[in-house]
């Protein structure tokens, strides 16, 4: 059992009753809980602006070298067919967007607070995983007839698993746990990861989106999104409904591309999933085959 609970169970419940400050202080010093890097502070509170500034955004980027070049990479990539080498950092947030931006470089600080060294799963695989995700979110919202912020999208598909790359670091064993979820079509992580530790990725996916002011529409996702009987429920609204069913057709398209299976229990959340997102079986049928072409044209 890890040292900072002793013999003490973070629940679901718990942390849905609301965000207990004493808690997750001890979290974040106890439990190598990431704190929200300046850097990304300083980026969402300009993009937040009613006029963002392009200038500043380039200026916060230009600080950090590695930051400049992971947003020179993506811009110099075959996917942007530019025929001349882009290397001015303004030039290239320009062609990007302030959208596409966030992302890049929200990815790219989300990274950094996590190290391989002492992580027992492959932070690269989960990276990948995480952002292919995102990308689905943003194009299934945007198909959607009710408009959702992009960067929501975003960093939701980035956010929702975050507690596994904490729970790899705190749990040597704890690759044995992904593993066996991957092949047990009868529980889900959560569950497994209750039976054998005092708390679950989702619950510390949640203190941590908290602790880096995510919306709380988003925090509240990231807790439940492993709940089947989320979109059952009352004491969810619609807007929380929604972010659910956008994630979990993600997180299928995803697992089919892959896997060339649904994730588990898709087919218990299926029909509510696609009448949440107002979709007929055909119109899901067209999503997911569009869905997984984009992540084949982004891997290329």
């Amino acid at each position: 059992m890890h040292p900072f609970f002793d013999a003490r169970q973070l629940t679901l419940g718990e942390a849905m009753q609301g965000i207990d400050e004493t808690l997750l202080s001890q979290l974040e010093a106890g439990f190598k809980l990431p704190v929200k890097p300046a850097a990304l502070e300083q980026l969402q509170a300009e993009l937040n602006r009613n006029d963002p500034s392009i200038d500043v955004v380039s200026e916060l980027i230009a600080t950090d070298v590695a930051m400049s070049a992971t947003v020179l990479r993506v811009v110099n990539s075959p996917n942007f067919g530019k025929e001349k080498e882009i290397t001015d950092i303004n030039y290239a947030v320009i062609l990007l967007g302030l959208n596409t931006i966030s992302h890049i470089v929200s990815r790219y600080l989300l990274k950094q607070v996590f190290r391989q060294q002492g992580c027992c799963i492959s932070l690269a695989r989960f990276w990948d995983t995480s952002t292919e995700i995102s990308r689905l979110c943003v194009y299934i919202g945007q198909s959607l007839t009710r408009s959702l912020p992009a960067d929501n999208l975003q960093t939701l598909g980035l956010f929702h698993d975050i507690g596994i790359p904490v729970m790899a670091m705190n749990y040597p064993d704890y690759v044995n746990v992904l593993n066996e979820a991957n092949d047990n079509v009868h529980a889900s992580l959560t569950q497994l990861e209750d039976k054998r530790y005092p708390c679950n990725h989702a619950i510390l996916g949640f203190y941590m989106a908290h602790s880096w002011h995510l919306p709380k529409v988003l925090c509240n996702t990231v807790l439940r999104h492993h709940d089947l009987d989320f979109l059952d429920e009352h004491q969810s609204s619609e807007e929380e409904r929604l972010y659910y069913a956008i994630l979990k057709v993600a997180e299928n398209i995803a697992h089919t591309h892959k896997r060339f299976r649904s994730i588990n229990n898709w087919s218990s959340i299926e029909s509510q999933v696609l009448a949440t997102l107002g979709w007929q079986q055909n119109e899901y049928q067209a999503r997911l085959e569009a869905g997984e072409s984009l992540l084949i044209f982004n891997a290329n």
